[in-house]
């Protein structure tokens, strides 16, 4: 600890001039003070303080905080965050009921000037913030610490010993760690957790595609034409799953929906199609037209909704994948392809409730593909079991969140 505390001093002049920096090129002295622990807010009648990083520890957290408030509108909550686009993805939220705050540098005056102006009842800490001044701080102050949704890194797993040692020495004064999954559960312990404060809930994670479902849009498509959304598409993709599509000769529309709107003048030129029409052309869907190309931004969720079928590119070429969670959110069934590296721990949650078909091929991919097009949309039995899957997945989900939601209520 002494070892650390004299490393963050001698850091200090880098870590300084990093952060006026970042508050002059973002036009933002609030983030200068309030990273040195000053110009803190005061914490309104019941509010509950969490911790997250960056962007995707609040994007994870946001449907937490909007079920907590549903269940006690009583309830207002702080945010804090490390960077400027957490605080700007917080501040977009436009709720009367949430504020942010930047959380101070890991020096013990700054983190002692913040909790002396904020007088938090307690904290959760999003993931794996381990702050040993911060925790230090908090135990003296009384003020019990809470990691949700926790999880460890590899890295962080295969440190050195002296910084194991100071990670087992913060964990020894957080109250309760409750973890995303078994593995983190484990690896917690084996950091030096007390083993009676570790438990397993689920991913938060898992939950933030279910907002996206819940809001209710104009219809996104003009036709009353039945469609299978080819979704996130990379290079290649779009040319290999049109010529499937041609050989089959089906009578729905094919949607593409192009991970990078830009490349459509590239797209429309290889499919080489007389019968495509483009989104961004404001070019209409008729009886003749055999694909639709959504090369806009922002509106593919929109297009889940009424999707006979959804293939999700970016899995069929060595991309590692994309979100497979937010069209199971809307009850589709899905294929993907075998390139589903940065997506393992949905893509497993998803193939044990048989809520997504995986083509696992990498040498017969697209004529495994093919067949299971065939077997989907031929087959109606078929497709609505994987349809009422995804549901079900989604009531699970749904339990992992109310899961958290009582825990910190009860708290």
């Amino acid at each position: 600890m002494i070892f650390y505390r004299l490393l963050i001093i001698l850091l200090s002049p880098v870590i300084i001039t990093h952060i006026l920096w970042l508050s002059f090129t973002n036009k933002q002295s609030r983030y200068f003070w309030q990273r040195l622990g000053y110009k803190s807010p005061m914490l309104p009648p019941n509010c509950l303080w969490f911790h997250c990083a960056s962007v995707g520890e609040v994007n994870t957290l946001l449907p937490l905080i909007h079920n907590l408030h549903k269940q006690d509108n009583r309830l207002n909550v702080l945010i804090t965050t490390n960077t400027i686009t957490g605080g700007k993805i917080v501040a977009q939220q436009n709720l009367d009921y949430l504020s942010h705050c930047y959380m101070p540098v890991d020096w013990i005056l700054s983190i002692k000037r913040f909790l002396s102006a904020v007088k938090p009842v307690s904290i959760y800490i999003m993931e794996t913030e381990i702050w040993p001044n911060l925790f230090t701080a908090c135990h003296k102050n009384n003020i019990p610490i809470y990691i949700i949704n926790a999880r460890l890194s590899s890295k962080t797993t295969s440190a050195k010993s002296w910084v194991k040692q100071i990670y087992k020495s913060c964990l020894q004064k957080v109250s309760a760690i409750y973890a995303r999954s078994e593995k983190d559960t484990e690896s917690y312990k084996l950091l030096g957790a007390n083993k009676n404060s570790v438990s397993t809930i689920g991913n938060l994670k898992f939950t933030t595609a279910l907002s996206s479902s819940h809001i209710q849009t104009e219809p996104a498509i003009t036709t009353d034409r039945k469609y299978v959304l080819v979704a996130s598409t990379h290079k290649e993709e779009e040319q290999q799953i049109y010529n499937i599509w041609k050989k089959l000769k089906r009578s729905e529309l094919l949607i593409i929906a192009p991970r990078h709107p830009e490349r459509s003048a590239s797209i429309i030129s290889q499919l080489n199609s007389d019968t495509i029409a483009v989104k961004s052309k404001n070019q209409k869907i008729t009886d003749q037209t055999e694909i639709f190309l959504l090369d806009t931004v922002g509106e593919l969720k929109d297009y889940f909704r009424k999707a006979e079928l959804v293939i999700m590119g970016g899995s069929f070429t060595p991309v590692g994948g994309h979100n497979i969670l937010e069209p199971a959110s809307f009850n589709n069934a899905i294929i993907t392809g075998p390139y589903m590296e940065n997506f393992t721990e949905e893509l497993a949650l998803m193939l044990n409730k048989k809520a997504i078909v995986q083509i696992t091929s990498k040498l017969q991919v697209y004529s495994r593909l093919r067949e299971q097009i065939e077997k989907i949309l031929n087959d109606d039995d078929y497709r609505e079991t994987l349809q009422n899957n995804t549901k079900t997945l989604s009531h699970n989900v749904e339990k992992i969140l109310d899961d958290y939601t009582n825990i910190i209520l009860k708290n």
